[in-house]
């Protein structure tokens, strides 16, 4: 079903805030800005008295999120595996599928700056 209202969007636990919320142009989706996100956290946002197109409402619904620099795979540890993929894709413009070995975000294509900072954060991991 389609989203017809969300009362707000709140973090819950974490560090970090909530800049700015709204349903997406694609109604089944709602879209939620953070910032002041720390590194190397799990964070959990939280949408309050949220109601479908037929008026099925949840006082609230929990999201928890593993936020960690440089794992561009996702696993929640950064590993030669990270660094690999980012080396991998060094010198191509960003794209859908590669945006996530962009770590540093600072020009449009995968760097030697990128390589970098996904190696100084190699060893790092998401809390339990």
């Amino acid at each position: 079903n389609t989203l017809a209202s969300v009362g707000s969007a709140a973090v819950a636990s974490g560090a970090g805030f909530v800049s700015s919320s709204q349903i997406g142009s694609d109604a089944r989706e709602y879209a939620v800005n953070l910032s002041g996100i720390a590194n190397a956290q799990r964070v959990t946002v939280t949408l309050s008295n949220v109601t479908d197109s037929l008026q099925h409402n949840s006082a609230s619904v929990p999201i928890t999120l593993g936020f960690l620099l440089g794992d561009t795979n996702g696993n929640g540890s950064v590993t030669a595996s990270d660094i690999g993929q980012v080396k991998g894709q060094s010198g191509q413009p960003v794209t859908a599928t590669n945006f996530r070995t962009d770590v540093t975000a600072n020009g449009g294509s995968i760097t030697a700056s990128d390589i970098g900072l996904v190696k100084s954060a190699s060893g790092t991991q998401l809390p339990p």
